[in-house]
């Protein structure tokens, strides 16, 4: 049986995985900065170079300044911290995880959309995003293919790199899979209010990641400086007040049947990704997880928007 022993230690060495947790939150943080910071100096300029107003111009000029910046980012981090950041082409073993990685998230969404319709709650107003009723379905596109463009590419780096790496170099590969899916879920799930998976964590979800890394490290230094019972438990107390408060708030934020799927659906992609990078050895195949998800999403919304589904 595993005890409070084997988990918190008093020396950093002792103790690896609280402090990879707490690298991994201050580089979630900086990527989510970055961003902030990429977004507005990428207008700016764009702004001194040519007149705004053509949307997949401008968008595909944001996107890639943005990938780049994250992508030194993310690489300096990595190269720092000595994360092997596997690119191996998927092989015909592989072919039951690129399957999944396909095919689970589209068939979620799409339950997640018939549920929705059949209790009343359109998939729309899960994700809270509407389109006009005749909307035109080129501009449509436009926003889909310049989302998957940053997007898919800021899944990997924060979900897979940052998270998923630096878990891996201190515990076994389905441990920091587990890891990953539940750090990557805290910050992405529902971001944002509801509008579904996002590849950037926002500042309240950043300061409670931040808040229980500094309670797991307090009943760390605790648990492993004294032999007293009630003090191990006492101060086990802040972490564990902190992780049912979430779960808690996650229960009350589900509004219905098709509320629970919309957010389960989110959490599963970002599973589906973790472990099936961990078994390819390769960033296409949960690439392909987050493009299925990204692609499902936007075709249930305008469906349900422009009357595809009643």
């Amino acid at each position: 049986m595993t005890t409070s022993d084997s988990i918190f230690r008093s020396d950093s060495d002792d103790h690896p995985l609280v402090t990879e947790f707490a690298f991994v939150v201050g580089a979630a943080a900086v990527f989510s900065v970055a961003f902030r910071a990429v977004a507005v100096v990428s207008y700016r300029l764009r702004e001194l170079v040519a007149p705004p107003g053509r949307l997949l111009a401008d968008g595909l000029f944001h996107g890639t300044v943005m990938l780049v910046v994250l992508g030194l980012v993310v690489g300096a981090y990595a190269t720092w911290r000595g994360i092997d950041v596997r690119l191996t082409r998927p092989t015909r073993e592989d072919l039951p995880a690129v399957v999944a990685a396909l095919a689970v998230p589209a068939l979620l969404v799409a339950l997640t959309a018939l549920v929705g319709g059949a209790t009343g709650a359109s998939y729309s107003s899960l994700a809270r995003t509407s389109y006009a009723a005749d909307v035109a379905l080129r501009p449509v596109l436009v926003v889909t293919g310049l989302g998957l463009f940053v997007g898919v590419p800021s899944y990997l780096l924060l979900c897979q790199v940052v998270v998923q790496g630096s878990f891996g170099r201190v515990v076994g590969g389905d441990a920091a899979a587990v890891l990953t899916t539940a750090t990557a879920g805290f910050l992405l799930v529902g971001t944002g209010g509801g509008t579904g998976l996002s590849a950037f964590p926002d500042r309240g979800r950043l300061v409670g990641a931040a808040l229980f890394t500094v309670a797991v490290g307090v009943a760390a230094y605790a648990i492993g400086r004294t032999e007293r019972p009630w003090v191990r438990y006492l101060a086990a107390v802040p972490a564990l007040a902190l992780a049912a408060t979430v779960v808690v708030s996650a229960v009350a934020a589900v509004e219905s049947p098709a509320g629970a799927l919309f957010a389960g659906t989110q959490l599963v992609v970002l599973g589906l990704a973790a472990f099936t990078y961990e078994r390819t050895d390769s960033l296409a195949v949960p690439a392909l997880a987050y493009l299925g998800i990204s692609l499902a999403h936007d075709a249930a919304v305008f469906a349900a928007e422009t009357g595809v589904l009643g």
